[in-house]
């Protein structure tokens, strides 16, 4: 499924609005030299649900990543979601989170677990 706004009005917008749900694993592998956060994101506001996802190998990072029930504005965020999904709020069903954390979850192990 693609990763882009479910509409045009979407596209304008930035990720902004409460966590109501999210999945943090840091993975790591003998072979890399850092390891892997994979930070996967349910974000509502008054327009629909934002699906995000980060992953990142900076330290730095992972102790100050969003935790669910914050309030995010994604322009004060200090972090960048590498895919989102926007679901206008009459479309969004809970299997829409489901799969978009089967779609984008990461680890070194593998993809999608």
């Amino acid at each position: 499924m693609a990763t882009t706004p479910a509409s045009p009005t979407a596209a304008a917008l930035r990720v902004a609005g409460k966590i109501i749900d999210m999945v943090v694993k840091v993975s790591v592998d003998a072979t890399r030299a850092l390891p892997l956060a994979c930070a996967l994101y349910a974000v509502e506001n008054s327009e629909g649900m934002w699906l995000c996802a980060y992953y990142g190998a900076n330290r730095s990072v992972f102790d100050y990543l969003p935790q669910k029930d914050s309030e995010i504005d994604e322009a004060k965020l200090g972090i960048a979601f590498r895919h989102k999904r926007f679901i206008p709020k009459d479309q969004y069903q809970p299997a829409h989170w489901e799969e978009f954390k089967k779609e984008q979850f990461m680890t070194y192990g593998g993809h999608g677990e």
